[in-house]
């Protein structure tokens, strides 16, 4: 359900959201086995690349194999608790995102890589290094953006559509 653009700015909401998303060092994902079983939970560091979030995931994890099999996962940010006064208007935002493998021959590999060690330091050379890690960038779809209460909104990848309040 819309509000009128007088009360919310959805513009303003934009650049809320991307400073959020800038504020963030991990994501957390769910993914559903394609052989069924509960949905396997990881948590990754990532950099944001033109609006796809990037990771390194090792095959020794369930959520990677998961992952790659299934091309699909849940990822949500969530602000760090201690700078949350009231959990239940905790920011945060969800979106369903799919799975791009970014194959290590590329020059996207290299451009990407190199903007995770910038931002988490050398370990990520030393996991490039290992073969049992991908690079795979989650491009997120629907989704939802809270910022307080009565401050949902529905999310197409990093831009506020939509102001989702009670009829």
């Amino acid at each position: 359900m819309r509000e009128s653009s007088e009360a919310i700015n959805l513009d303003e909401v934009t650049d809320r959201l991307h400073a959020f998303v800038a504020s963030q060092t991990a994501l957390v994902l769910a993914v559903q086995a394609p052989e069924g079983g509960p949905p396997a939970v990881g948590t990754l560091p990532f950099v944001d690349n033109d609006g796809c979030f990037c990771v390194l995931a090792s095959d020794l994890a369930p959520h990677t194999r998961a992952m790659r099999q299934a091309g699909e996962v849940s990822l949500a940010l969530m602000a760090d608790q201690q700078d949350t006064r009231n959990p239940f208007a905790r920011e945060r935002a969800q979106w369903t995102a799919t799975v791009e493998v970014v194959e290590r021959d590329t020059e996207a590999f290299g451009r990407i890589t190199a903007q995770l060690r910038e931002r988490h330091g050398k370990t990520v050379d030393l996991l490039c290094g290992l073969g049992d890690f991908h690079l795979l960038c989650l491009r997120p779809g629907s989704g939802r953006y809270v910022n307080g209460f009565g401050r949902a909104f529905g999310v197409a990848g990093l831009v506020p559509d939509e102001h989702l309040r009670k009829a």
